[in-house]
Formats: structure tokens, sequence, C-alpha cells
């Protein structure tokens, strides 16, 4: 359990306790009136200064009482959201989220109840068609306090910043700092991502490798710093290259790049490979040419998974590095494929 929510839950847990001494030490007969009570409380008050969102639900998932958290979460006033039933706030298409709520408010005929927390979405309710992720947790609370009916803590946590920086930080393990193009790993998973995907559907896949010639000398002869200008004037017209949102384009290694093409057929691929080629040369003859007027060029390797041809994806990239090395042996600025 996360330690925030752990505190929290101890801190709520203080209160019922104090709100139980004092409605033993009251004469408080109707739970109507045990209800006021505490919803003017210490507890009210207690939950106001918790930093989550807290709703205490009964058994039917209605609200009995909200704080101000969770009225902002969900975009509506706590008067309002009283009587709500908290499960009509949820967007749950499939029904799963509603299914185990339920599941939990019911458990608690058989004892209480802790659940581990579980990812909802709220539908804002000031905020048309505009949802929001949240992590719940739910809680029996004491019979005492229930006054023989079954009451509910449960605290939400908002998710939005949360998924914000995981997407941040996933996005920068996922793309090369240089060039801006997905880096190895990514390319590796999404290589194998779409190569499932591709032959569960029967459709082929095409696999394009690109290596710079000559690149060290080029370094040798400008320093690293050029060296390092070309490597991302290169990602950035590989970018702009990819024919659609399914094509990868990646820097596989030092001056190698790889594009994934799923649902690609060879004579496609191949004329991509040809026209990435032409605009390369075109952009080394502006800026990357050698003091022996010799231009910066590149060789590349194109295979294709065709009708089954190849058991693995590890054999459509061999097969495409093969190809590549085979351009470079046959005398380099040139494009290889079966």
């Amino acid at each position: 359990m996360p330690l925030v929510l752990y505190a929290n839950q101890r801190l709520l847990e203080a209160a019922w306790n104090a709100v139980i001494y004092v409605s033993k030490n009251k004469t408080v007969n109707s739970p109507l009136k045990l209800f006021n009570f505490y919803k003017d409380s210490s507890l009210g008050r207690m939950i106001n200064f918790i930093n989550e969102a807290v709703i205490v639900v009964n058994a039917n998932g209605t609200i009995e009482m909200v704080n101000a958290n969770a009225s902002a979460l969900i975009g509506q006033t706590r008067e309002v959201l009283l009587s709500e039933n908290l499960l009509s706030f949820f967007s749950d298409d499939t029904g799963k989220v509603q299914s185990h709520v339920i599941q939990c408010l019911d458990s608690s005929e058989s004892g209480t109840i802790e659940s581990p927390p579980f990812e909802v979405v709220i539908k804002q309710q000031n905020k048309p068609y505009h949802n929001v992720s949240v992590e719940i947790s739910i809680s029996s609370l004491p019979e005492e306090l229930s006054a023989n009916n079954s009451l509910f803590i449960c605290i939400l946590r908002d998710l939005t910043l949360h998924k914000a920086e995981y997407a941040t930080l996933k996005k920068k393990a996922e793309t090369d700092f240089l060039t801006g193009l997905a880096n190895r790993h990514k390319f590796s998973e999404y290589l194998t991502r779409q190569w499932i995907l591709c032959n569960s559907n029967n459709l082929p896949i095409s696999l394009i490798l690109i290596d710079i010639d000559h690149f060290k000398l080029f370094n040798d002869e400008y320093g690293h710093i050029a060296g390092d200008r070309c490597l991302k004037r290169i990602g950035d017209l590989l970018d702009l290259s990819m024919p659609n949102r399914d094509t990868l384009a990646a820097r596989y290694g030092g001056e190698e790049f790889a594009i994934v093409l799923p649902n690609c057929s060879a004579q496609t691929a191949q004329l991509l490979a040809i026209r990435i080629k032409r605009h390369l040369a075109q952009l080394s003859s502006r800026h990357f040419v050698f003091s022996s007027n010799n231009r910066l060029t590149v060789s590349m390797g194109v295979a294709t998974n065709e009708n089954h041809r190849y058991e693995s994806k590890e054999s459509l990239l061999n097969a495409a590095d093969t190809l590549l090395y085979q351009a470079k042996a046959q005398g380099r600025d040139q494009i290889c494929y079966l």
C-alpha cells in the first residue's frame, strides 16, 4: 500500500475512534441523528484535512459523506453528491469496475474488508466529455460507527499527474536523445509487437537498415560536433519520410538507422528506400561534403517477410543486416534487397 494512502487511512481510523468515543458518551439513538452528528463532528472536519479525495458510502454505494477534495475531483458540490450513487460517476463500458466495487461492498458481510487500490475512470461533472483516472481503495468502517449499517471509506487519488510523469519518463526511455528517433530498445519492442500482429493477420512486414558510409572519416575530418549535427539531420529526414503512423524510424546504433514497416510489401519498402536514399543524397550534397569533394553516402539493406518467408523476427533482422553488408561489400552507396 502506498505510504501516503496508508497514513491517510491511519488518520481516518483515529478520527473514527474519536467519534466512537464521543458517540458512546452521548445519547444518540437513531442512525439519522448519528449521521448528522458525525457529519458535523471531528470526522467531517478531519477528512477535509486529508490531501486525498475521501468518500463514505453505504453497502449500496450511496454517498453518505464526501470531503472537499472528492467534490472537486468529481466536479460536483457536496450537497448534490450526497445520496448519489458512487458507481454513477464511473466511466465503465465493460461493467468490470462496477462488478468489482459491488463485490467489495458485498464482501463486508463476511467481515472487515480493505481492498487493494485499483484504477477507475471518473466522469467529471463540470467538464463534459472529460474523464480522469483515479486510484481507489475501499475499507469498511467499524460497526459501532455504522449504527448497524455497513459503511465504507473510499479514498481516491488523482492519477493525472502520475500518468503524465510516467508518459514523459517512458518517452525519454524510448527516445534517442540526439536524433529524437526511437532508440534501439523501442525498436526491438516495436518490431516484436508488429511481427506478432502481422503474422497473426497474415500481413507482410518490411525492415530497412541504413548505415552511413565512412562516417568515422567524417568525424575525424570535421569533429564529433559536426558528426552529431549530421546524425540529427538524417534523423529529421527519416522522421519526415515515414509514410504513416504505424511506421517506426529508430537509431539502431552509432551511425546505423532502422525502419519498421508493418503491412508493407517488398516493392513498397524498396520504393521507400530509394526515395529516402535520394533525399539523403540531396541533403549530403548541401551539407556534408568531404574536403576531397566526396559527399557522405549511405548503404541500405531491405528485407520483407511475405508468405511466412522468415521463421522469426530475428531471421528478418539478420536478413536485412546481411543485405546491408552486401551493399557495403559491393562498393557502398547502394541498396540491396531480395
